[in-house]
């Protein structure tokens, strides 16, 4: 039997891909709005049609990426190709962005609703075979535990780090900058992000061979949803993200007219890194809860049921 053991670089890697992903996600979601109304000078009626279209489109285009992702196999491995690959086109997509544009307002708005959606397709080709990562590097559930823990933490410090760093960068350019160091900032950043999921995802072993038979369309997923009724209060509390997502995009407002310091921005970055350390405790809760429970609350349970009702 091969050996289901994730080994330390693995989850180094895996780690390192996290936060060099979530540097764009967490550089477009905290800041792409502000740069449209305040730096591009968009109208935020045009940018608020831009993402209800991009996530019109999301939610009609993720699921037929992830479906034809899942036919496709190579020799390298079915998910680790896209994660070799597709850094480049993410970190070019989110570079192209951030450029300021002096043009016709109606190319401006043309501009950025084509840019901010292939970043959004692009970085469906990226997510999906992140998170899929896991299911194929070992059938050992508390082997994928520790590697969702580390994903998770690595999804964390990058998202927080882009609010920590880019406000750094953009005072360091701003003054010889016609986009108040966003452009430049934006560059930067993703000179960091690419080579942290490059080598990342050169250090990832698939070891679980997806069986072709396997096959789960789209009315499989809402079947088993409606039958378990647990998994569909969890993708509830996912979708209640989106909150978290809309704050995250106006903290940059908040800062930079009520606080008069969009610098401070970078205290919101810095409380999300340090409350990702709670991911640790993924793991250890995987492994203590299940004997817990047997050893200690199921007997008692049942100690108290054949009290109560003999």
């Amino acid at each position: 039997m091969t050996d289901q053991k994730i080994q330390n670089r693995e989850l180094a890697g895996y780690f390192s891909y996290a936060v060099g992903q979530c540097l764009s996600f967490g550089l477009v979601g905290s800041f792409i709005l502000y740069f449209y109304t305040d730096i591009l000078g968009i109208s935020p009626a045009a940018a608020g049609a831009i993402f209800l279209v991009a996530r019109i489109w999301d939610a009609i285009n993720d699921p037929l990426i992830a479906g034809y992702m899942d036919t496709l196999n190579f020799k390298r491995g079915k998910f680790t190709p896209y994660m070799l690959c597709v850094p480049f086109l993410i970190a070019g997509v989110t570079s192209l962005s951030f450029i300021g544009l002096d043009l016709p307002m109606a190319t401006k708005v043309a501009y950025a609703a084509v840019t901010y959606i292939a970043w959004g397709m692009i970085y469906t080709l990226s997510d999906v075979p992140f998170w899929t990562m896991s299911s194929v590097m070992s059938q050992e559930p508390q082997e994928r535990a520790k590697a969702v823990t580390v994903a998770m933490l690595g999804v964390n410090i990058g998202i927080g780090g882009a609010s920590i760093i880019f406000p750094k960068l953009t005072e360091l350019f701003a003054a010889t900058s016609s986009t108040k160091g966003y452009m430049e900032g934006a560059l930067c950043l993703m000179l960091i992000a690419l080579p942290l999921m490059v080598i990342g995802a050169s250090q990832m072993k698939e070891r679980v061979k997806p069986n072709p038979d396997d096959k789960i369309t789209i009315r499989d997923s809402f079947r088993v949803l409606r039958a378990n009724k647990p998994l569909a209060y969890v993708l509830g509390s996912f979708f209640c993200n989106v909150f978290f997502n809309l704050a995250t995009g106006l903290y940059i407002f908040f800062f930079t007219y009520n606080m008069g310091d969009a610098g401070l921005l970078s205290v919101m970055g810095t409380i999300g890194v340090a409350t990702s350390m709670a991911c640790m405790l993924v793991p250890v809760l995987t492994s203590e809860i299940p004997s817990f429970l047997e050893t200690q609350i199921i007997p008692s349970v049942r100690v108290y049921k054949r009290c109560c009702f003999r």
